[in-house]
């Protein structure tokens, strides 16, 4: 199959339109200030989360991440990060292409007629039936220290591969892998809800004419054909969920990549939630009847119990998120969940816990987690989720007391293991009055591999993976306000 190219190239600093029921902003990565992208990180990372360090590879393209704002809300989230495998310059605006590719480079007609191969994501590779090929992937790296026992955070993928290209070759996806304590090897979070099958055009869609496809995990999508979300993709999924087990105050290792299957025109991309990286304690969840707002009786002595367990925890702030199914106005489902997650609020002030702990969100229909497609789904859609959230005073305050903080040098410790066959540990000690630390790989070339920023001082670590690379000799440069504080070589040997 040949598809046609659309090429959509915008040269500005951000762009936006704004419409009957979306006002969408993208803004491209800019070195300091807040669009830099240690801020734009920073913005992803909400309570009970330390971001300890972050790298990036990204496309050819210079617009290939960034930061996206809508005041609307009109995909469940106001502002946060934003990934894809064009440029997103080419994305502000109603949707009029049926298949947009932006080129944001100077060769993009080279670049896709010949397909480059250079920017692919075997990892994602490994996750997809007959291991198709990627092109244009953009990756990002982070390692992050939860301070409560489970992992939250919330994205939407969407793609131009809709809906003409659903349930073929053409299966653009994206990936959330984690790697920690009591995690085996590297696991992708970002599944379609109960399964293992990643988020990509063919795990979720509304099925395809083009292609005579039945619809898969429709819940969890909706059509953007009339452009109601001033964004250009042709269509979405829902507001994602990702929760995971972890143990508190271990260093994890997330890496999150989208990139293109099967050839490299059609952008899809990802967007993921400003303040949703969270991690909690415990997670409750209160149901309400159809269109209604009134707290059920039955509910009150869990509530009541929640009350007294959390005025002990006064350094904990508690995330109040409320839901609806999918029946009704879109507008007037946002209002109910407010509605609703406001009933919960003014309980808990009215029983004594401090209004400033409570963080109030409404989702509306936009973040399903059961099928509405059934009745006993709706009912469990109807939902007001109750979070106690992480609090990382305590890792801060055991941090200030460690001795590297006072120690007289910033170094570069060791690697453990060395020699290592996946991963590596890179431990270091960095002064407090450290600005800028930078942990950069090379090879015994002098070829740089990566670039780790460490945003963490004191005793810290730095994670890395060996990736496609070949064995042999690695060199680990620690920079520290641009003068190189200590390097150790590592063994690569698979």
């Amino acid at each position: 199959m040949i598809k046609s190219i659309f090429t959509f190239t915008l040269g500005c600093a951000f762009c936006f339109s704004v419409f009957s029921q979306s006002n969408f902003k993208v803004y491209t990565p800019q070195a300091s200030g807040p669009y830099a992208l240690q801020n734009i990180l920073q913005n992803l990372i909400g309570d009970g989360i330390i971001l300890k360090n972050y790298s990036v590879s990204k496309t050819w393209s210079d617009e290939a991440y960034g930061y996206f704002e809508d005041s609307k809300s009109s995909l469940g989230m106001k502002k946060g990060l934003i990934m894809t495998t064009g440029g997103i310059s080419g994305l502000c605006g109603k949707n009029t292409q049926t298949g947009m590719s932006n080129y944001a480079h100077s060769n993009e007609r080279t670049h896709a007629v010949t397909g480059s191969s250079k920017f692919t994501s075997p990892s994602l590779e490994n996750l997809l039936l007959k291991k198709q090929k990627t092109y244009d992937a953009v990756s990002i790296e982070m390692d992050v220290i939860p301070t409560a026992d489970t992992l939250n955070f919330k994205y939407v993928f969407g793609s131009e591969e809709y809906d003409e290209y659903v349930g073929t070759a053409y299966n653009d996806a994206f990936a959330f892998f984690i790697s920690g304590k009591n995690i085996t090897g590297q696991e992708n979070l970002a599944v379609v809800p109960g399964t293992n099958d990643p988020v990509s055009v063919n795990s979720i869609n509304g099925g395809s004419q083009t292609n005579r496809k039945r619809s898969s995990n429709e819940t969890f999508y909706v059509s953007n054909k009339n452009g109601e979300f001033g964004i250009e993709y042709d269509g979405l999924t829902k507001l994602m969920e990702i929760k995971k087990a972890v143990v508190p105050y271990e260093t994890y290792h997330i890496i999150l990549t989208i990139a293109d299957v099967a050839d490299n025109i059609m952008d899809s991309g990802v967007l993921l939630e400003g303040k949703s990286i969270v991690s909690y304690e415990k997670s409750y969840n209160v149901l309400f009847d159809k269109n209604k707002t009134e707290l059920n009786e039955e509910y009150k002595n869990m509530l009541n119990a929640l009350v007294k367990e959390y005025k002990e925890k006064t350094n904990s702030n508690i995330s109040i998120i409320g839901h609806t199914d999918n029946e009704g106005d879109e507008e007037l489902n946002k209002n109910l969940s407010c509605d609703r997650a406001t009933q919960i609020k003014n309980y808990f002030i009215s029983r004594g816990i401090a209004e400033k702990r409570l963080i109030v969100d409404c989702k509306g229909e936009t973040q399903p987690s059961f099928d509405n497609t059934s009745e006993k789904g709706k009912t469990l859609n109807r939902r007001v989720e109750i979070k106690l959230l992480g609090n990382d005073n305590l890792y801060q305050v055991n941090k200030t007391k460690e001795s590297g903080i006072a120690a007289e040098k910033s170094s570069i410790i060791n690697n453990v293991p060395n020699p290592f066959a996946q991963n590596t540990s890179i431990n270091m000690s960095i002064l407090s009055t450290v600005k800028n630390a930078q942990v950069v790989i090379t090879n015994l070339e002098g070829k740089q591999l990566k670039t780790v920023y460490v945003l963490e001082r004191g005793n810290t670590n730095v994670n890395f993976e060996s990736y496609n690379l070949v064995n042999g000799v690695y060199i680990a440069n620690l920079i520290c306000d641009g003068a190189i504080c200590g390097s150790i070589k590592m063994i690569l040997e698979k």
